[in-house]
């Protein structure tokens, strides 16, 4: 175990644990960190931080954000986090229905619009794994 994973949300610390690699799901594919990685910051995308912790490998839903590593510490900031096995497969449909019923009548609307839309994709290609 060498590499430091600390996931933030608003509300608290949703992760703090020593893990031997971990993929975060960046906003243009996925990105592997192990010890010594090269420091960077990064802008996180809607999908499945996957981490190998002692009791084998495990997954949350990352709702975008920003990710930072230096020095084997793995920053996440995220607006939610939640464990892949708690996400509802109906539910997710639903949110992504609501989201293709949003207007998109302005620049603002469309940027609404498009960003739901993405999490909504996001959790539900999230809860069919």
């Amino acid at each position: 175990m060498s590499i430091r994973c600390i996931v933030v949300t608003p509300e608290r610390t949703e992760l703090d644990r020593t893990v031997e690699q971990l993929t975060l799901p960046m906003y243009d594919g996925e990105l592997g960190v192990q010890k010594g990685r090269a420091a960077m910051i990064g802008r996180l995308g809607y999908g499945i931080l996957k981490y190998q912790g002692d009791s084998g490998p495990e997954r949350l839903f990352i709702d975008g954000g920003f990710a930072q590593v230096e020095n084997d510490v793995v920053s996440v900031l995220t607006a939610r986090a939640t464990k892949v096995e708690s996400i509802d497969v109906d539910q997710a449909k639903a949110s992504l229905t609501k989201a293709l019923e949003m207007p998109g009548s302005t620049p603002a609307l469309q940027k609404l619009r498009s960003d739901a839309l993405n999490r909504a994709r996001g959790v539900l290609r999230t809860a069919r794994r």
